[in-house]
């Protein structure tokens, strides 16, 4: 083959996909078969709800599987062998440990599918007596996984109020894409953001400050092309995308890449999902342009806790899905934004200029959870999510 046809076959490659990393995304450009929909079955979780007279840990274990958690890894098993009880396990199977070497951010996820399931429990008239880490609590720098995380013991109580943010489980949707940075979140709609998140030990603060934004917005951004270019974390990454509808109704998990063009472009070698981008080349210049969508938005809304401890985690997850559930029901969207929040080595600079532009101190203080909020120019799309059987260990 020529180096002309060779040089033609790399600029398809570069102008019809990026690969961007710290939530990883493909980004494609208006080219025919570039894009598509997620496979039905994918994302049926979403739109086919249990039957309200369906078990009812089915039922919960239904609406907390829909929960928002690190690049779609689902870390979630649920033991249903004790009768009237449901033990969340942290599944070891499903962790990151390059880019979450302790298992913070999955920690995370696990408390916002247990807050689902306290939730969706309430919407039957049953109180949930929730015990965190009954096996005992995993060590700070280890990975929890294969540790229970919480056992659920579910008790009747017909005077238990319904919790309204139910209402949004099924709508909530993390919108990756650009944002209508002219159209301003109402103050009404920030304040309720602090308000569902509001939990003991937590600390919680929006960023709308112009230049305050731009200063959370550079730090994110040189995170995320570490992320990009640091050969391991980029390939625990590239080893979760799933290229096209095959891949994606197969596994139902891990970072989705839709349409024909990629799945085609794979297959003939024009794209190789394991080509780590290099920086001053053009793949990674299209890469660095990928964040402008992530740097559009209103501002920024963040969780911290004090301290840095298990049960912290887990309660960080419990507030930022309510309050991404208030704002599902205020019509407003929300992205988490991890890179800078990350505890891999070579992002310890920006994890520690991020804390100080907050006022916090990292040696005594961890921000959680930040997330970019305002109107997205188009609606959000579904996330795959592997069917309730998968997860039951009964």
């Amino acid at each position: 083959m020529s180096h002309t046809s060779l040089s033609s076959h790399a600029t398809q490659r570069r102008r019809c996909i990026a690969l961007v990393g710290g939530g990883v995304v493909l980004a494609a450009t208006p080219l025919a078969g570039c894009t598509s929909g997620l496979p039905a079955a994918a994302v049926q979780a979403w739109s086919a709800p249990p039957a309200p007279g369906a078990d009812l840990r089915h039922w919960m274990l239904a609406h907390a599987l829909l929960a928002p958690n690190p690049h779609n890894r689902q870390p979630w098993r649920a033991d249903l062998r004790r009768a009237g009880e449901i033990t969340l396990v942290c599944d070891g199977e499903r962790l990151l440990p390059e880019t979450d070497p302790h298992g913070r951010q999955v920690l995370i996820g696990c408390g916002a599918f247990l807050e689902l399931a306290v939730i969706a429990a309430a919407e039957r008239g049953v109180r949930v007596d929730l015990q965190l880490f009954p096996d005992g609590v995993p060590a700070a720098r280890a990975l929890p996984g294969g540790s229970v995380v919480a056992r659920l013991r579910l008790q009747p109580d017909a005077a238990l109020p319904r919790d309204p943010l139910f209402a949004a489980i099924r709508r909530r949707h993390t919108h990756k894409g650009a944002y209508d940075s002219a159209r301003t979140v109402a103050p009404a709609a920030w304040q309720a953001l602090q308000q569902a998140a509001a939990a003991p030990g937590l600390l919680t603060g929006t960023v709308q400050d112009a230049a305050q934004r731009a200063r959370v917005n550079t730090l994110a951004q040189a995170a995320y092309e570490i992320e990009l270019t640091t050969p391991r974390t980029y390939l625990e990454s590239a080893r979760l995308f799933r290229i096209g509808a095959g891949e994606i109704a197969e596994h139902r998990d891990g970072i989705s890449i839709p349409g024909l063009m990629p799945r085609l472009m794979a297959a003939i070698g024009l794209f190789d999902r394991y080509e780590v981008p290099r920086r001053g080349s053009s793949n990674f210049q299209r890469i660095a342009e990928r964040w402008s969508a992530f740097a559009t938005g209103s501002g920024y809304f963040w969780i911290a806790s004090q301290g840095n401890g298990r049960a912290a985690q887990v309660a960080s997850g419990r507030a930022f899905v309510r309050a991404q559930l208030q704002a599902t029901l205020d019509g407003v969207h929300m992205h988490p934004l991890s890179q800078a929040l990350q505890e891999f080595d070579e992002v310890r600079p920006q994890f520690e200029a991020m804390h100080r532009l907050f006022g916090l101190d990292p040696a005594q203080q961890t921000l959680q959870m930040l997330a970019r909020v305002g109107h997205g120019l188009e609606e959000p799309q579904a996330s795959p999510r592997r069917p309730l059987e998968d997860l039951l260990q009964a």
